[in-house]
């Protein structure tokens, strides 16, 4: 279905009184009927799981939201796709698997499920999760360098996120992406005196330049399938008068975009994990 086309699908239960416009909406993966028809030993009524499964990642921020109400936004709107989480069987367990990406209401390809932070943050702010970066040998500065080990790893919850999305020529189109993240670091392996302000300005560093560098792979993907989830097109028609935008038009132009990613991260508390 979501291969095809789920414009059919999104009109019936839009304009059905019975269905609330508050449910969520998710591809599986795989065929839907044996997995809902699955015998599962320990979950006794599998559609109530699977609301539970995804609101809690919703509430938590592990996932993007995808409401039926939601969705018909995004399908109608010119100068955005939808997007929604991929559900799938894992043995007698049912998990998170990704994000679907469309191009109006056809499924044309997916990110794997730790690629929904950068998208979350990206489409929205971010609030209450937690996220672990991992800094490979490449990304670590001199100053933070252990002689024991090739790559650091930083947990943190973000305390705040802001976004913001600026058109600075509308003729490539070309935009401004500055994201703007004050966070508590949880865990730091291995340690870091994070007493110290230039060891701590280090690390900051090197998150934003690991945060822009899968942003804009991200985008970059998104890009490719032509697949705006992000809603560049909603502000390129905001800021463009008489622009006489199409989704087929945005589809073409989306896909030769140019984004400019600029991260700015700041630890707020400091300390000494390992």
């Amino acid at each position: 279905m979501a291969k095809d086309d789920l414009h059919y699908y999104i009109n019936t239960n839009l304009e059905n009184a019975n269905v609330s416009n508050s449910i969520y909406m998710a591809v599986v993966e795989g065929k839907a009927a044996p997995f809902l028809k699955y015998e599962y030993k320990d979950i006794e009524d599998i559609g109530q799981h699977i609301f539970r499964l995804i609101e809690q990642n919703i509430e938590q921020e592990y996932m993007i939201s995808a409401t039926l109400h939601q969705i018909a936004h995004d399908y109608y709107s010119i100068g955005k796709d939808l997007a929604m989480p991929i559900v799938k069987r894992d043995g007698e367990f049912v998990k998170l698997s990704g994000v679907a990406l469309f191009k109006g209401g056809k499924m044309v390809s997916s990110l794997p499920a730790r690629d929904s932070f950068y998208v979350k943050i990206v489409r929205d702010t971010f609030k209450v999760g937690l996220y672990e970066a991992i800094l490979e040998k490449e990304d670590i500065p001199p100053k933070l360098k252990h002689k024991s080990s090739n790559k650091i790893t930083v947990a943190f919850d973000a305390i705040h996120s802001k976004r913001d999305m600026v058109l600075v020529d509308a003729s490539k189109p070309e935009f401004d992406l500055n994201i703007q993240i004050r966070s508590r670091v949880l865990e730091v392996y291995p340690d870091i005196n994070q007493g110290h302000r230039e060891s701590v300005a280090a690390l900051e560093k090197a998150i934003e330049k690991k945060l822009a560098k899968e942003i804009t792979r991200v985008i970059a993907h998104s890009q490719e399938v032509e697949s705006d989830i992000f809603g560049f097109g909603e502000k390129y028609r905001s800021a463009v008068r008489h622009s006489n935008l199409t989704k087929d038009k945005w589809h073409k132009m989306y896909k030769d975009m140019k984004i400019n990613v600029k991260v700015k991260f700041v630890i707020l508390r400091d300390g000494v994990f390992e």
